[in-house]
């Protein structure tokens, strides 16, 4: 048996099967694509991946059964096509670098509340609130879905940098710059505008990122 041949079966031995109902409800991907997964002692595994963002987990293909990674205390890195992941407090999160400077990407999933109507037809203000999104979900045909007349999910990312000794995380212009002394959030915000930053778009951030260095 070679190395390689080796290394991705006892690879695999470390997943969790997941069954059909739990599948696909915030894969990154489309469908499951070729990367692999390099372990922190340099060794790795090819195979085929993709990550679920709701609930946090690495799956792989067995064959064709579906399964989570897990001892993510072992691993270095999950690079899938040419997005690259890293374990951080028990999830993935991907890795954006830029000149410069590096940022962590998480999407955390989000339901907003539809409105509901209200004086003279008009709707009312929908809550949003970050949730299990299990927890929303009704059973439907053997299935678990989400009540789509009652709640609408959106996507928001949290970014990551590394400051200082350790990760702040943050979602926007407000929480970015409280990151910052309150001397230097003058200077920071003019960068922001005169940049244009979209800060729902990690691209933008990290071009945002470059130019604080």
């Amino acid at each position: 048996m070679t190395k390689k041949t080796f290394l991705l079966t006892a690879f695999l031995i470390l997943g969790v099967t997941v069954s059909a109902q739990d599948t696909g409800k915030g894969y990154y991907f489309d469908d499951f694509t070729p990367g692999r997964v390099i372990l922190k002692n340099k060794q790795f595994a090819r195979g085929k991946f993709n990550y679920d963002f709701v609930n946090h987990q690495m799956h792989f293909l067995n064959g064709k059964t579906d399964m989570i990674v897990e001892n993510l205390e072992d691993i270095d890195t999950v690079i899938i096509d040419k997005t690259r992941f890293i374990p951080l407090e028990g999830r993935f999160l991907e890795v954006m670098k830029g000149k410069k400077s590096a940022l962590l990407i998480e999407k955390e999933v989000k339901t907003r509340e539809r409105g509901k109507e209200g004086a003279m037809g008009l709707a009312t203000q929908g809550s949003v609130q970050a949730i299990d999104v299990n927890a929303r979900f009704q059973r439907v045909n053997g299935e678990n879905k989400m009540d789509l007349t009652i709640y609408k999910e959106e996507i928001e990312n949290v970014y990551f940098i590394f400051l200082k000794r350790d990760w702040e995380s943050f979602r926007n212009q407000a929480t970015f710059l409280k990151l910052f002394p309150k001397k230097k959030q003058e200077g920071v915000k003019e960068t922001i505008k005169a940049l244009d930053i979209d800060f729902d778009k990690p691209e933008d951030v990290l071009r945002l990122m470059d130019a604080l260095e």
